[in-house]
């Protein structure tokens, strides 16, 4: 789970408020947000139910995604560094943690020929931090592992990696854990490379020519972000990872107890399947199990784990964009009941897609509400939900009723 002092209510990036609405029925607590300005540095505010300002930090650098609270009251906070060596949207390279007080007390760049740190991190409660990479690859890399079509002004592709770095103050890290998509890779055009297979006998493993064809300006356009990771989270219980690719329009569940070289290869870890996927949902069309009717997530953002005690516990809770979404095009929030079993794995039959075929609870299908880019939904300790909207520069609370209890927008952020 997200590893955050208990008071606070909810995680918000990119918003400022000005306008403050409360129902007796909200949650009491805090919250935490960095506006994002286009240039500039920034700040962080963390308020109180009232507006009143318990704290706030000041950067010379915007967000990269939403800064975290740890429990003795620093701040980890991902941002974006001048020059990235992989420019695209949600780009950082720069792990801070700031003191109370605004002083930085470790820093950490990673934005080198190889890794650019892009979007979100996960604290871990062992004071280590998961961290969402693009990883370079070549035209001739991808033509090896038998992708059919790289066309981009880069001539390369950025595939999609995580550390987990353990912090060595001032400015280092341990890389301790690692895990590629590059080693979970399946083709069916070359059966002369080693992973070569049938696509859908394959659900554990992503079609590396997803995207390949008919894609303007090959994978990832011009930037070569073939499939945009945006959020993670870490589920202590089960020891697994949860990512979301807004590009595949899925998300996927990896095993984190792994060795490193476990996580290489398609064996070993509590789930014995090493660092192949354990699950997957949103777009069974990637894995052909399914055609462009079945897909269920429109460039989602913010996947979590509702956490322990709360009301859906166990469930992943997302904030679904509904970019390119059937019929007219509205966002929602969907909260997904994953089919696990007993031993932490997930049932998945011979030829069918991995279920539930719907969400087990949604709000915003009337079009209430609509955002193409980034935002993020957190399920509370008493059943409401904490939604934030960020064309809209919107953040409202909503019951497991679907009403809204508690909203307030902005007119000063810049998103």
């Amino acid at each position: 789970m997200k590893f955050i002092i208990h008071k606070i209510k909810f995680i918000i990036f990119f918003v400022i408020t000005n306008l403050f609405l409360l129902n007796a029925q909200t949650s009491e607590g805090y919250i935490i947000f960095t506006p994002y300005y286009e240039y500039g540095g920034s700040t962080t505010y963390l308020i109180d139910n009232d507006q009143n300002i318990i704290n706030t930090w000041s950067h010379d650098s915007g967000p990269a995604s939403m800064p975290y609270l740890m429990p003795d009251s620093s701040i980890i906070y991902p941002s974006r560094v001048e020059y990235p060596t992989m420019n695209s949207g949600g780009v950082g390279g720069r792990i801070q943690r700031l003191s109370w007080d605004g002083v930085v007390v470790w820093e950490y760049i990673i934005s080198d020929s190889i890794y650019q740190h892009h979007h979100d991190i996960c604290p871990l409660p062992n004071g280590n931090i998961l961290i969402l990479a693009w990883e370079r690859k070549s035209a001739e890399q991808a033509y090896e592992m038998g992708r059919q079509l790289v066309e981009n002004p880069l001539n390369e592709v950025w595939s999609e990696s995580i550390l987990e770095i353990e912090p060595i103050a001032p400015n280092n890290a341990n890389i301790i854990w690692e895990w590629h998509l590059w080693d979970h890779l399946v083709q069916d055009v070359d059966s002369t490379i080693s992973n070569y297979g049938v696509i859908a006998n394959h659900p554990e493993l992503l079609n590396i020519n997803y995207g390949a064809i008919g894609v303007i300006g090959g994978p990832g356009g011009a930037t070569a972000d073939w499939l945009h990771f945006n959020a993670i989270d870490y589920n202590s219980g089960l020891d697994q990872i949860v990512i979301s690719s807004k590009n595949a329009n899925e998300i996927y569940i990896i095993d984190h107890s792994t060795t490193i070289e476990e996580a290489a290869s398609h064996s070993g870890g509590l789930y014995s399947k090493g660092g192949d996927f354990l699950y997957r949902w949103g777009n069974p069309e990637v894995y052909d199990r399914g055609t462009v009717q079945d897909k269920r997530l429109f460039g989602q953002h913010g996947i979590n784990w509702i956490e322990e005690d709360y009301p859906g516990e166990g469930d992943l809770i997302v904030f679904n964009n509904g970019y390119g979404r059937p019929g007219f095009e509205y966002s929602s929030v969907d909260q997904i009941t994953t089919p696990i079993q007993n031993d932490g794995n997930y049932f998945i039959s011979d030829s069918l897609a991995y279920g539930p075929v719907n969400h087990t609870w949604s709000f915003g299908d009337s079009g209430i509400f609509i955002s193409k880019f980034q935002s993020g939904a957190y399920r509370l300790s008493d059943g409401n939900t904490i939604v934030t909207v960020g064309m809209e520069n919107r953040i409202f609370e909503v019951s497991n009723e679907n009403v809204i209890l508690w909203e307030y927008t902005s007119t000063r952020a810049q998103i």
